[in-house]
């Protein structure tokens, strides 16, 4: 768990929220125009920090484990966010673990309840 909160700390939330999020959604939100440049030079840190958090996923239905975690919890808000733009389609594809997970936890009640 300790190496999938360091990824998602170091990496995966300024890449997916920060770099594509922010400057997709809600640039586009404020009637700005993204920051291309800043998208792309995203996309391969955020493939990495996808394809390596899949790596270290489990089966057992959350991030790690049979429950929920500080990991599931650290990764939902980020993957609310990131999962709102066009680039997850495509970063996504062979996440299955991940895609699945968040299937799973973007329904619970406490996340359906925290979405504006």
């Amino acid at each position: 768990m300790n190496q999938i909160l360091g990824i998602l700390d170091a990496y995966a939330y300024k890449t997916l929220v920060w770099d594509i999020y922010v400057e997709r959604v809600v640039s586009t939100r404020e009637g700005r125009l993204a920051n291309e440049q800043k998208i792309a030079a995203a996309l391969p840190r955020a493939a990495v920090c996808l394809s390596e958090l899949t790596r270290l996923s489990d089966n057992w239905g959350f991030v790690v484990g049979h429950g929920v975690t500080l990991a599931d919890l650290y990764a939902a808000p980020i993957f609310a966010c990131f999962m709102q733009t066009p680039e997850s389609v495509p970063l996504m594809e062979g996440c299955e673990k991940l895609i699945s997970w968040w299937q799973r936890f973007a329904i619970r009640n406490s996340m359906c309840r925290t979405q504006s």
